[in-house]
């Protein structure tokens, strides 16, 4: 087979391994780039940026606040957009934006350059960062997707384990510039893998969900053609009518607020304590590997007793470790912290990720995640911001981390009374707010 031939093909299989898997690991290097940029990669250098742009804390975190508000508008019109035509060229596009932002961003000479720079990745972060991959891996597994996203979600992982350290050792030989240049130039290699794998749906090109075949699936259904599932009937209006969807959206919009500034503040946190940047770079390592290890300890919670009942344990078990981390001082009990923070914050991307397929089908997933990330990027994206405000004024981050652990505990009640909701379909017409019985996982599709 030529070349040519092998990039355009849409149903070859690389090595004999399921498309879909390979889609899989696109998905999971899109999150290890976009995180890194916009979260661990960016914490490491906020005292190194501050420093040379001459800025606060607070000036040199303000546009995150930009990025992710830019980023909420732009999911709302996007999210439908890629549900009908695929994430194929949506992410092509994204990454090579959000490359020059990172560029911009490695030779803004101003705190006004800069500014600009981020607003130009954000443009790019819901196509490539969030929708792209969510609505595309959601699609092309259906059995099988609690172990997908598993594998995706570890990319925000490695962003710690491995970026993390190899930011702060570059800035301090090279400069925080050079590492931007870096992480852009990452970013768009993104472009020619997502032309070259993705497409929207497998039965767009003859394959099936999950990397099945009719054999399969025959032998699975007893040769019956089985019927088209009720989770993929829900339309867009009726997903909104329902309790469960904008609980889902609270719930994880009061987890997102940690979740997109703990890490952030780690370094700075452990520094803060007497300890050098070196050490703060290991310990936000030891908070990625803890994340990074426990995926597939929530990916078998989801599995043995449902998506629902997971989320309501994650929301108290990770308020239950963002306490035990704030009061550590000494060393020892800091990497423990961060070790066991990492393991509570893992739940948070593969929860979020998993709950609008499951609760409503994978034939919405775009146009559900824009509706709830206005929300959830824009307020939980502020957070930031507001952490370092705070510390700017009062020198400690005590105050912020308490403040979150408490937003998790209530995120934990959102989620009890946020049960699977049963298709109108099933109730006459009516509003889809009760529960389907919670006995069988959601996680198996």
């Amino acid at each position: 087979m030529s070349i040519g031939r092998f990039v355009a093909s849409p149903r070859v299989t690389l090595r004999g391994v399921y498309r879909g898997w390979w889609i899989v690991a696109l998905a999971f290097w899109t999150q290890m780039v976009t995180v890194s940029a916009g979260g661990y990669v960016f914490g490491i250098l906020i005292l190194s940026m501050a420093a040379d742009l001459g800025a606060t804390q607070a000036q040199i975190v303000g546009p995150l606040l930009v990025n992710r508000w830019v980023s909420a508008g732009l999911s709302v019109a996007l999210g439908p957009l890629v549900d009908k035509y695929g994430a194929r060229w949506t992410m092509v596009v994204s990454a090579m934006i959000g490359g020059l932002g990172l560029i911009a961003v490695a030779n803004a000479q101003s705190i006004v350059m800069f500014y600009a720079a981020w607003a130009l990745f954000g443009i790019a972060q819901p196509g490539v960062g969030l929708l792209g991959p969510r609505v595309v891996v959601a699609n092309w597994f259906v059995r099988k997707r609690s172990q997908a996203f598993v594998i995706v979600t570890m990319g925000t992982s490695g962003a710690g384990l491995i970026a993390a350290p190899l930011a702060a050792f570059v800035d301090d030989r090279f400069g925080w510039r050079l590492v931007w240049t870096g992480v852009g130039v990452l970013c768009f290699t993104i472009a020619p893998l997502s032309a070259w794998l993705i497409r929207r749906r497998p039965e767009d090109v003859g394959l099936l969900p999950d990397g099945d075949t009719p054999a399969e699936v025959e032998e699975r259904t007893g040769g019956v053609t089985p019927a088209v599932p009720v989770v993929d009937t829900w339309t867009v209006r009726e997903a909104l009518r329902t309790r469960s969807f904008w609980l889902l959206t609270l719930g994880f919009l009061l987890c997102s607020m940690p979740t997109a500034t703990i890490f952030l503040n780690i370094s700075g946190f452990v520094q803060g304590h007497g300890y050098s940047a070196a050490i703060g770079s290991t310990v936000v390592s030891t908070y990625a590997f803890g994340s990074l290890a426990a995926r597939p300890v929530w990916g078998y919670f989801l599995s043995r007793i449902g998506l629902h009942r997971t989320m309501v344990a994650f929301g108290m078990i990770y308020g239950s470790m963002i306490v035990l981390f704030t009061f550590q001082t000494q060393i020892v009990g800091l990497y423990i912290g961060a070790l066991l923070l990492g393991f509570g914050i893992s739940g948070t991307h593969l929860l979020n990720t998993q709950a609008i397929p499951d609760y409503f089908g994978r034939r919405i997933v775009g146009a559900l995640t824009g509706f709830s990330q206005v929300s959830n990027v824009a307020i939980a994206g502020s957070a930031p911001f507001m952490t370092a405000f705070a510390y700017d004024r009062t020198g400690s981050y005590v105050p912020a981390f308490l403040f979150f652990a408490g937003a998790c505990m209530v995120a934990a009640v959102a989620f009890f009374f946020a049960p699977p909701p049963v298709h109108p379909s099933e109730r006459g017409g009516q509003r889809g707010d009760q529960p389907r019985p919670l006995s069988v996982p959601a996680a198996t599709g």
